[in-house]
């Protein structure tokens, strides 16, 4: 009878924990909807893809973190770089901290929002475009002078 409880208990408790991937698709519409207008939400990047090579697989520790003061990008780089890093620490990510910086999204269309961020002052500029649709799902594209473009694919949290 003790074990019966039990487990009637932990059922009970991983209902209450389950996560958000079991909404609607209109809720997810909504929250999706929600961090958007408000600038804040995470690109967690699950997919790198090189202009030229195969896609690798990344682990959920590669992200891009926008509010509305602050982009925080730690992801990583695999592609042609057209000069060297002036610095010797350089380790040849996309890596920064910018709080200065343009962001815009676009009216959504057909379920898609359209959002472009040009950094201002990291040493290295970046344009950032990411096009988030109404699952969460989106594609993000990175470029900058000195290497050839990178996309990534990942989850809007």
């Amino acid at each position: 009878m003790k074990t019966f409880i039990t487990t009637i208990l932990l059922v009970f408790l991983l209902q209450g924990c389950r996560s958000g991937d079991n909404l609607s698709k209109e809720e997810t519409a909504s929250l999706m909807n929600e961090k958007i207008t408000s600038s804040r939400y995470t690109f967690v990047a699950q997919t790198a893809i090189p202009l030229s090579g195969r896609s690798i697989n990344l682990d959920n520790s590669y992200s891009l973190r926008v509010s509305k003061d602050t982009i925080e990008s730690y992801l990583p780089y695999f592609g042609r770089a057209y000069t060297a890093p002036i610095s010797s620490s350089a380790d040849g990510g996309i890596k920064f901290v910018s709080t200065d910086f343009d962001y815009s999204v676009s009216d959504k269309k057909k379920g898609m929002w359209d959002i472009s961020i040009e950094t201002k002052d990291v040493p290295v500029r970046y344009k950032l475009f990411l096009k988030i649709g109404d699952s969460g799902y989106g594609t993000l594209i990175v470029q900058e002078t000195n290497r050839q473009s990178i996309s990534f694919y990942g989850k809007i949290e």
